[in-house]
């Protein structure tokens, strides 16, 4: 369970004291869609993470609920874990593969030859419809990560930053058991209301947020 919330992007340089936040780390995200976002419509998001290591990434919130397991069989790394934010928890399983190329996808056609054999089987089994000629990259986002030590009632804490051409977005994430995510929630909007940091009026899943600021395409 990843419990998220939303902070103000403009309270970032006084998030990071206040949580007393280190283990700076920078990398890009770059996400895969069409111009109406019509892979994020069917719960399919496309996401490359470049750093130190590089990461392709097939992740599936199915809309209705669809449960999948390890098409890999643990060769590469695959998650199931539910996204709580705004005071909703949406399931999400998610495949990783490393990613050595040093050209970035810039096409459908690119990015489909990236996708492992798992990965693939993994989209045919979610039975999405992918016109592959008219995905594209459509997204480079910087994002900015920093770490916190646990606090009482909380575990590890992230605060990740995305900055885009147009805008910014700054989102405060914790992890626990199933089950307990409204207590964490409900601890974490505390704890950002102890630390006076403003919380962002519109709690929407982070992806969804940015792509759709980024397109101009409107899901919800």
């Amino acid at each position: 369970m990843e419990v998220k919330l939303l902070l103000t992007p403009d309270g970032i340089q006084a998030a990071i004291p206040a949580l007393k936040a280190k283990k700076k780390s920078l990398t890009h995200v770059y996400f895969f869609d069409t111009d109406q976002l019509d892979l994020l419509s069917q719960g399919v998001i496309l996401r490359l993470r470049r750093g130190v290591d590089s990461e392709l990434t097939v992740k599936i919130r199915h809309p209705q609920g669809k449960a999948f397991s390890d098409p890999s069989a643990g060769r590469e790394k695959f998650k199931c874990e539910v996204d709580f934010a705004g005071g909703r928890g949406k399931p999400s399983y998610s495949l990783q593969a490393g990613y050595a190329e040093d050209k970035l996808p810039a096409t459908g056609e690119d990015l489909l030859r990236s996708l492992s054999a798992s990965q693939k089987e993994l989209l045919t089994e979610a039975q999405v419809s992918i016109d592959w000629s008219k995905v594209k990259r459509i997204a480079d986002i910087q994002s900015t990560t920093w770490q916190s030590k646990s606090t009482p009632g909380l575990g590890k804490l992230v605060l990740e930053l995305w900055q885009f051409p147009g805008g910014r977005i700054l989102e405060l994430s914790t992890r626990g058991a199933p089950g307990a995510a409204p207590p964490i929630a409900e601890a974490l909007q505390k704890l950002a209301d102890t630390k006076g940091l403003a919380v962002n009026p519109t709690q929407l899943p982070k992806t969804s947020s940015v792509l759709e600021q980024i397109t101009g395409a409107t899901l919800h």
